[in-house]
């Protein structure tokens, strides 16, 4: 064997191994802080980045998981790419009818996704269970009752139940990759956005109109970015 077969391995790993740093030095973080129309931290708003050079969202391998329990949906707002299963689960001693609902104070944003699922209680009715919360039938053995929804296009999908008027919850469906939900400081980082320029969407449950997008150049170094609500949300129970 010559000389140089015995050095192409090598060479070859050399290579994929400077491709992969470039892949790494092409790729920054975006940390953004978003504010309510009064300057306070807001939280559970959906951030959206979409670079110059657009890219194809991947969905999860596994279900993502909403779940009702305690008549809350949990988490309240679940963000996912387009192309993910969302698995929907209740926990609850008592049955739940999850639909879809339009977003939005005034229903204004239709649901990009229709659907009604039927779920049984999870556990076997309590006696203390009131005839609002649908008690299981008696002797209902334990266990959890889940059914799954594939989400197939981008935009909001409102949470809501027959049985129960004040159950509310959101899901929003990303068409980027690069998306990241705000925490209790109003703060959220997405990691390996592509170098270059990059336009930032956020968006609320709770808004009437669209919000002012945010324009960034994103870099090896970890990019910070500010955006502001042009309204207060609602303070939710719990």
């Amino acid at each position: 064997m010559s000389r140089h077969h015995l050095l192409r391995p090598s060479l070859l790993a050399l290579l994929a191994a400077v491709a992969g740093v470039a892949g790494v030095a092409n790729a920054g973080t975006l940390q953004i802080s978003v504010t309510d129309k009064d300057g306070k931290p807001a939280q559970d708003v959906v951030v959206l980045v979409e670079p110059a050079t657009k890219v194809a969202p991947k969905a999860p391998a596994a279900p993502v998981q909403v779940v009702q329990q305690d008549l809350k949906f949990s988490p309240f707002l679940t963000v996912v790419p387009v192309g993910t299963t969302l698995r929907f689960i209740n926990k609850d001693s008592y049955d739940h009818h999850v639909r879809s609902t339009p977003s939005g104070p005034l229903g204004s944003m239709p649901s990009v996704k229709n659907f009604e699922l039927r779920l049984d209680a999870a556990q076997e009715a309590s006696a203390s269970a009131d005839e609002y919360k649908t008690a299981a039938p008696k002797g209902k053995k334990s266990g959890t009752s889940w059914q799954d929804v594939k989400v197939d296009q981008a935009g909001p999908i409102g949470l809501g139940c027959h049985l129960h008027s004040s159950m509310r919850g959101q899901v929003y469906v990303s068409g980027t990759p690069f998306f990241a939900k705000t925490d209790a400081n109003g703060q959220a980082s997405i990691d390996g956005v592509p170098d270059g320029a990059a336009e930032v969407a956020i968006w609320h449950p709770d808004q009437l109109a669209e919000q002012t997008p945010v324009r960034v150049t994103v870099t090896a170094a970890p990019v910070k970015a500010v955006g502001q609500l042009n309204f207060t949300p609602r303070k939710r129970k719990g």
